[in-house]
């Protein structure tokens, strides 16, 4: 998102053109063609804001101006891991999780929730290949609850890639790998538009039966 500073810059280059310009035309300048610039910078950072905000996101603007796709919300996640219990070696079946995406137009983070632990997006982005399919690709932390850490899982660190599915985004698919050598598949759909931040509350509105 662009600051109040570039704001200024940017304004403030325009004038500069814009002033050589009618001098060049040999229009008379005063100070009083400099007094709208405080006016006009702040009204253009109010407008910079709500586009990164909430402007970004109306129909009017999809296509010629914006073309990532809308993903914020909470969605239900079905995740299937190739780990296996290290003392009976036995594998293990699909876990229920919840996703909070939170986006703007220039930010996106992800927070995903289980019953054992949370992840939380480190650096991520939303990338749109040569076709036109669109993908998010991150790189993870993973902290499970205090009381597994030491016993049956640690804090560990992962990267993940989910193709966006549908326009309007209607599924998340891809796979993640971590740094303990596992791997998995993800599956995300049923995106509801509250957020949630914690297990509990996300498998409340998805009714997952936590």
């Amino acid at each position: 998102m662009q600051t109040r500073l570039h704001v200024v810059l940017i304004v403030g280059l325009a004038a500069i053109v814009w002033a050589a310009v009618l001098w060049v035309r040999g229009v008379p300048l005063t100070w009083d063609h400099a007094a709208p610039f405080a006016i006009t910078v702040t009204a253009v950072t109010a407008v910079l804001i709500l586009f990164e905000k909430y402007l970004w996101r109306w129909p009017i603007f999809k296509g010629w101006l914006v073309r990532r796709p809308l993903v914020h919300g909470t969605w239900r996640v079905t995740l299937q891991s190739n780990w296996r219990n290290p003392q009976t070696g036995a594998a293990i079946g699909p876990i229920s999780a919840v996703m909070t995406i939170r986006q703007t137009y220039s930010r996106l983070s992800l927070r995903l929730f289980t019953q054992e632990s949370s992840s939380f997006l480190l650096a991520g982005k939303i990338v749109e290949q040569d076709d036109g399919v669109f993908q998010i690709a991150g790189v993870y932390q993973n902290n499970p609850n205090v009381h597994l850490r030491g016993d049956r899982s640690e804090i560990h660190h992962g990267a993940l890639l989910l193709e966006i599915q549908g326009n309007p985004p209607q599924q998340l698919a891809g796979e993640y790998w971590t740094d303990r050598g596992t791997r998995g598949s993800l599956k995300l759909d049923n995106r509801r538009s509250i957020l949630v931040s914690s297990f509990q509350e996300g498998a409340a509105l998805c009714d997952l039966g936590a």
